[in-house]
């Protein structure tokens, strides 16, 4: 009894840590996808807000933009919020994958999943404001963001104690000739 209580609470410590890291991951990711699709939009002549604009009308409704209700604050909000989400279920998922290598692939997947459902489907039927968007550079966003959700979660869960990027594994030594 003593030994299924304690392997409970180390399974729910693991857990609680996988999504604290998802949620900082997804925070992070998010954070660093905003600022890249400001700067992109700079670089075509439009203000910076206008992702965030954008964003807004998820909540706002397509309208938004064009009777000026749109707001960058809200925008965040809503961009952090659903990053930190996406960062979470990205946490539940990569329990599942035993090597830093698979959590490194999965979020270059999971990325370009989020592309897909988030512009490819969503915003077809719901958010046509997202319809102007430059699909290029969504699509390198996106897998940017789930490549740093990937960061997030290397060596968590069964990947902990691998090192970052197997470097200092026997088999790399080996091939090295180096012992011990």
């Amino acid at each position: 009894m003593i030994t299924f209580m304690a392997t409970t609470i180390g399974t729910q410590r693991r857990l609680a840590s996988d999504l604290v890291r998802g949620a900082i991951g997804g925070l992070v990711a998010g954070i660093v996808f905003a600022v890249a699709t400001m700067w992109f939009v700079t670089s075509l002549d439009m203000p910076a807000r206008t992702p965030l604009l954008m964003i807004s009308t998820i909540v706002l409704g397509d309208d938004a933009m064009t009777n000026g209700d749109a707001n960058s604050t809200i925008g965040w909000i809503v961009h952090l919020v659903l990053s930190i989400g996406f960062g979470l279920v990205f946490a539940l998922l990569a329990r599942r994958l035993r090597t830093n290598g698979e959590v490194a692939l999965a979020g270059l997947v999971y990325g370009g999943l989020l592309y897909v459902v988030n512009f490819q489907i969503l915003a077809r039927v719901w958010f046509q404001t997202f319809k102007t968007a430059n699909q290029p550079f969504e699509v390198v966003v996106h897998i940017v963001f789930g490549a740093l959700l990937g960061v997030a979660l290397y060596s968590s869960g069964p990947r902990r104690g691998e090192p970052l990027f197997g470097l200092s594994s026997p088999s790399y030594r080996e091939l090295l000739g180096q012992r011990g």
